[in-house]
């Protein structure tokens, strides 16, 4: 590329920029101004005339204050536009990041919750339970084809994937099982104090909150009874047809008897039996069986021993028999209701009879 063959005339330039300059001039020193060749010697012209210029302030119209005063006003001016657009774009991008953030938290919040909701629905287990009102008995049958009753007052609990590796049921109350066998999978009994492992029999579980015993007695087959302490299972021992294996949790011991399983099993036939027990044993059971509230006022009563059996009497012709037997008397309350329209429990007080 060719070099410029314009000369600067520095007086054009002067007259120029003291504002002088003829129309002419104007022309050439802009032709000066946009050739890009020219720019070093305009440079040099432009500080040889800066140099020369007079400091005299009594120039006419020259008042360097207020010319400083103007520059520097102008350059405060030009300093807040070029900030505040320089701040606002910071501000606004300022703002769009927190915007980010904020909508960012709660759908990073959602997404895990929905993530672990998701896991977590997977790994929850649902559960059925069947319940058996006090004075009644309920049959039931499980996924398994296993089936058994509940004696009143009962409940027995099992979760809907039953059946998988291995079947597990968690009783309150007392049950009859007749478990169908298969010893791939076990069938487990679980109870507040006890578990029991079944290899595929009949067999009986009572074990009521309020009772100080569980017990459990086998029909046929075979079972294992761990008992359960301290975050620990130990097994108690294996029973054979027509044993009972009889647990008590406050002194942590047990004891296999031989017995009739045809009579421990006799609720299954409608029938309320006792053999050698304490009065206040009877006492409980004929509550459960007949949902009654039957209290024993004199203590002297609970030392005594019951042997008998009731079948389809009504609870007024069981105390009528019991009387005969031992010296008592007792008063009928009557039923409260309560305040959603239902009735209380029959109550019932026995005092001993001098």
């Amino acid at each position: 590329m060719q070099k410029s063959k314009q000369k600067i005339d520095i007086d054009t330039l002067r007259r120029y920029l003291e504002g002088r300059g003829s129309p002419e001039d104007t022309n050439n020193v802009r032709k000066w101004f946009s050739d890009a060749d020219l720019e070093n010697e305009l440079t040099e012209k432009s500080l040889l005339f800066w140099d020369g210029i007079s400091l005299d302030q009594d120039i006419m119209g020259y008042n360097a204050t207020h010319i400083l005063d103007q520059i520097h006003h102008k350059i405060n001016i030009e300093e807040e536009v070029f900030l505040d657009k320089t701040n606002t774009r910071f501000r606004f991008i300022n703002y769009l990041t927190r915007i980010a953030a904020i909508l960012f938290i709660p759908l990073l919040a959602l997404t895990s919750l929905l993530y672990f909701q998701n896991n977590s629905f997977r790994n929850i287990k649902s559960y059925s339970e069947i319940h058996s009102p006090y004075g009644t008995r309920t049959d039931f049958y499980l996924p398994d084809g296993s089936t058994g009753w509940l004696n009143g007052g009962s409940s027995l609990k099992f979760s809907t994937q039953f059946g998988g590796k291995i079947r597990d049921v968690k009783l309150t109350g007392e049950a009859y099982f007749n478990v169908v066998p298969n010893h791939k999978k076990p069938f487990i009994v679980s109870t507040k104090n006890i578990d029991v492992k079944v290899f595929g029999t009949s067999f009986n579980v009572m074990a009521y909150d309020d009772e100080p015993i569980t017990e459990v007695t086998l029909e046929r087959g075979k079972v294992e009874v761990f008992r359960k302490k301290d975050n620990t299972n130990k097994s108690i021992g294996v029973l054979k047809p027509n044993e009972s294996c009889i647990y008590s949790f406050q002194s942590d011991s047990s004891k296999i008897l031989t017995v009739n399983s045809t009579e421990k099993l006799s609720w299954l036939d409608g029938k309320l039996t006792f053999k050698y027990e304490p009065f206040d044993e009877v006492i409980r059971k004929i509550n459960r069986w007949y949902n009654v509230n039957i209290e024993i006022k004199d203590e002297l009563l609970k030392t005594y021993i019951y042997y008998g059996t009731f079948k389809d009497e009504t609870l007024e012709e069981v105390l009528k028999l019991l009387q005969f037997t031992a010296p008592i008397r007792y008063r009928n309350f009557e039923r409260e209701r309560k305040q959603d329209g239902t009735f209380e429990k029959r109550k019932i007080e026995i005092y001993y009879k001098k």
